[in-house]
């Protein structure tokens, strides 16, 4: 897994708005009577917290080198202030089982002190489940975001904007009750608007087969084969001598998952990725690509996770090639009452970031390891119909025993936020929640 921050120059913005409206003309009229189009609008208020915004690193003097001294004017906590509304709708089509789903958010943030940062957050998606009889079943999405640059280690204080844009289709052929046959294609790209970081846009293109057996119990497993190309169409003669233009990966996998009750659920990702590189060689290798999750409903209200990984991911350093990361994450989920829920969770992750040989300043001019420590805290409470309180929160902390570098920061956010929704169930049925970025439950693989 890539923690790759966003899009691609080559899309057009405007060619996919005239394929959006193209469609929703062209399905609207096959939306029969008696089906409902499922509508939501979602509006949030937040403050937010942050004590180290750039994400400075805190190194230890050492005898033979002075500590560095950067300027202290980025150093301080911030507080951001925030506007968002989300949208979305599920539109039926012909059937059931054939249904466009369209949602979108639009944001803005305000920072009392760094007022260079303020910025909007753009998103929105577009999907297309269909069905053709019982044997033929698919889904076509595409989609963008724009959002302010993850700031890593506090050598970058610029403001700067990711732009990501994606498309997949995939296409599920079910030969028995048993047995289905799965084919997909994707593409994935970024671009950020500081020339700066313009070295790490990139294009991804990708082709996966498989085929999956199900068994009566409910479990199953998957067999196959992903493969794809990724080109950075904006390095220069000296970027490709240190980190290369383009790479390909290809990688065999198995997925598969056992329930082994109706409390507990146990899933796995076994694979191996070739990677190629274009110009570089000699940086051929083979990384491992393994995920490990067990899922327990201790009762209707308590869920607990546990996740384990070692898996490869990229970085916007143009010192590092690329991070080895073998982590253990827990989290758990309660739902106090009907309006009332909390979640927590923790992360112990060891990193080994690959180095550029030319860049490199440890003594073996290798790699560089990293521990990382997080925990996050959250909760929300709906006082009244529709309007929810919302705390969301998380600490961190990095250490590099290399150079003696660590690095600190904790981000707790309040927010006020209403939801409609025509239907119940409909928020989590479009995955709304994902335009949040929950802070106590982010992304795995940070």
């Amino acid at each position: 897994m890539r923690n790759k921050a966003s899009g691609i120059s080559r899309f057009s913005t405007r060619s996919g708005s005239w394929l959006v409206l193209g469609l929703l003309t062209v399905i609207t009229p096959s939306v029969h009577a008696a089906d409902t189009v499922e509508l939501v609008l979602q509006l949030e208020t937040s403050l937010t917290s942050d004590s180290n915004p750039f994400r400075f690193y805190e190194q230890t003097a050492q005898p033979d080198r002075p500590e560095p001294a950067p300027d202290k004017q980025f150093r301080n906590r911030d507080s951001i202030t925030g506007t968002d509304i989300r949208a979305g709708a599920i539109i039926p089509i012909l059937s059931d089982r054939t249904r466009l789903i369209l949602t979108g958010s639009l944001g803005k943030r305000h920072y009392k002190n760094y007022k260079d940062l303020d910025h909007k957050l753009i998103a929105a998606d577009a999907t297309l489940d269909w069905a053709a009889g019982k044997i033929v079943n698919g889904q076509v999405t595409a989609g963008k975001e724009d959002r302010l640059f993850q700031y890593i280690n506090g050598s970058l204080t610029e403001k700067d904007i990711s732009h990501q844009k994606r498309a997949a289709a995939n296409v599920n052929f079910k030969l028995t009750d048993e047995w289905s046959l799965n084919a997909r294609v994707d593409r994935a790209g970024l671009n950020y608007d500081l020339p700066l970081n313009q070295l790490y846009n990139f294009d991804e293109r990708g082709r996966q087969l498989s085929g999956r057996y199900y068994s009566p119990t409910g479990s199953s497993v998957e067999i196959g084969t992903r493969m794809s190309e990724t080109s950075f169409p904006d390095r220069n003669e000296q970027d490709i001598a240190d980190l290369d233009k383009a790479y390909k990966e290809s990688e065999v996998f198995i997925d598969a998952e056992w329930r082994y009750s109706s409390k507990s659920v146990t899933s796995a990702h076994l694979g191996v990725i070739k990677r190629q590189y274009d110009v570089l060689t000699e940086r051929n290798t083979n990384l491992s690509n393994i995920l490990w999750r067990g899922t327990y409903h201790y009762s209707p209200k308590l869920r607990l996770d546990l996740q384990l990984w070692d898996r490869p991911f990229t970085i916007v350093d143009r010192t590092v090639v690329y991070v080895l990361s073998k982590a253990m994450r827990f989290d758990a989920q309660w739902k106090y009452s009907d309006k009332s829920q909390m979640n927590f969770s923790t992360l112990l992750q060891n990193s080994d970031n690959v180095l550029v040989p030319r860049l490199a300043s440890l003594a073996d001019g290798t790699s560089r390891k990293e521990k990382l420590l997080r925990i996050g805290l959250g909760g929300g409470y709906e006082f009244e119909r529709g309007f929810r309180l919302v705390l969301d929160s998380f600490y961190e902390k990095v250490q590099r025993e290399s150079d003696g570098v660590n690095l600190k920061q904790a981000v707790i956010k309040l927010g006020l936020e209403y939801t409609y929704e025509n239907l119940p169930g409909s928020n989590s049925r479009m995955g709304m929640k994902r335009y949040q970025h929950s802070l106590s439950a982010s992304d795995s693989l940070r």
